[in-house]
């Protein structure tokens, strides 16, 4: 968006009205002093302001407003819309806007914007997967939070950084971000922030395998947590009324809107939050041979999960499904699979489908049933393959096969996956020293 000056402001509104120099300057001032002004070669004086904005019709405020402030205003509107509409899953909308005030603040030069929209397109891009975009908007933010000393924002940059690790599975690194978050987080006690970095190290905790410390961040977590309703259609509702303000530039009651859409979808992420709580809880009592607590807790989030309608609901079924193979439990662990299986044709992520896939060719090996293990391993193997992107998941996957292939005397498939899976590794160790160096 073009900033205007105050004297293309006033040359603009001049225009506008068919008003010529003379015409607006009358016996006040001579039309060389408006034309100097007009080229912002001279300061008005606040008699000489007034005097132009009651001549030229236009509320005194406009003019004396600066582009920054103008800037200002805008960026809390917009801001506040891209969060909803990421929040709504419109990322190419939200993007839009973030970016917009992303370029307007560079060009103006306001630190303070430039962290705020670079953080919000950050963990749009982490959303969809975009890794290197995302690492590409954090650090932007954070030099532009440094220099202009906005603390404030630290907590969510490094908290955003262990996500982007955490999700391309690199734990440890991912821990030393959260823990930075927990840190600078120290000072600012955002309950809802804090809520999601005590979750985020007890996530990271539990994958490096120091079960106390991830126990007690769970713990943490829960204990923070509310059973809140969900306001999904609320929240659509507002999104709508304030893109309405927005578009007749009434920013004021969009902001309001948009602040209000925000706080609502936030109340439900709350719950969202519980689920993922008892998630954690569940694999953390698997791993201190509680199942029974394991169970409880699986079935709890899947249930929260569902009523929700939220893809994530797949992996808790699965995880489950993984402790009812382990409990050789096989009815259960079929009929969860089934339901996943379901879960799958109405939200469909390949990579889940392809874990769904390999418990159910272990289901099948342990129940003897050896055409559809078969068939099932061979489609897993299929789509794994098919995410050049995802070389450390494509091992872990490969070894998982293996294991099961072995313990069901299969040696030679055994043989050909721990093969794959090893070259896999050293590839991505020989990727991993390329760009430590």
């Amino acid at each position: 968006m073009q900033y205007l000056s105050l004297g293309q402001k006033l040359r603009n509104k001049r225009k506008e009205l068919n008003l010529t120099l003379k015409d607006v300057t009358g016996s006040f001032i001579s039309p060389a002093t408006l034309s100097l002004v007009e080229r912002d070669l001279q300061v008005p004086s606040d008699d000489l302001l007034r005097y132009l904005a009651e001549t030229l019709k236009t509320p005194l405020h406009y003019f004396r407003e600066t582009p920054e402030e103008l800037l200002g205003r805008r960026a809390k509107t917009l801001l506040v819309e891209a969060e909803v509409l990421m929040r709504r899953g419109r990322y190419a909308m939200a993007t839009r806007c973030a970016a917009e005030i992303l370029a307007d603040a560079q060009e103006l030069k306001q630190s303070d914007l430039i962290g705020q929209s670079a953080l919000l397109l950050a963990r749009i891009a982490l959303t969809q997967g975009q890794f290197s975009q995302a690492n590409h908007h954090l650090f932007q933010a954070q030099s532009a939070t440094l220099i202009y000393g906005q603390h404030e924002l630290l907590p969510s940059i490094y908290y955003t950084f262990g996500q982007v690790s955490y999700c391309q599975g690199f734990f440890t690194q991912a821990l030393d971000y959260f823990l930075q978050a927990e840190q600078t987080d120290a000072h600012m006690r955002d309950s809802e922030q804090t809520r999601k970095i005590h979750i985020a190290l007890a996530d990271s905790y539990h994958k490096i395998g120091d079960y106390d410390r991830a126990l007690a961040y769970a713990d943490k977590a829960k204990q923070s947590i509310q059973r809140l309703n969900d306001y999904e259609a609320h929240a659509e509702s507002l999104l709508l009324v304030g893109a309405s303000y927005r578009e007749k530039e009434q920013y004021d009651l969009a902001l309001a809107a948009f602040e209000e859409a925000l706080r609502v979808i936030r109340q439900a992420d709350a719950k969202s939050f519980e689920s993922d709580v008892d998630s954690h809880l569940a694999q953390l009592y698997v791993k201190l041979g509680r199942t029974d607590k394991a169970s409880e807790h699986y079935e709890l989030a899947f249930a929260q999960k569902q009523a929700l309608q939220a893809p994530s609901a797949v992996s808790i079924a699965l995880d489950y499904v993984e402790l009812l193979l382990d409990e050789q439990q096989w009815q259960k662990a079929e009929e969860r699979l089934q339901t996943v299986f379901a879960l799958l044709a109405q939200h469909p992520q390949e990579e889940e489908r392809a874990r769904a896939l390999a418990l159910s060719f272990q289901l099948h090996s342990e129940l003897q049933n050896e055409p559809a293990g078969r068939a099932a391993l061979e489609e897993s193997l299929s789509i794994v393959r098919r995410q050049p992107h995802q070389p450390k998941r494509l091992a872990d996957t490969l070894v998982r096969l293996g294991r099961i292939s072995a313990k069901r005397g299969d040696a030679a498939t055994a043989s050909l996956l721990f093969t794959e899976a090893l070259t896999g590794y050293e590839n991505l160790s020989f990727l991993l020293n390329r760009l430590m160096t």
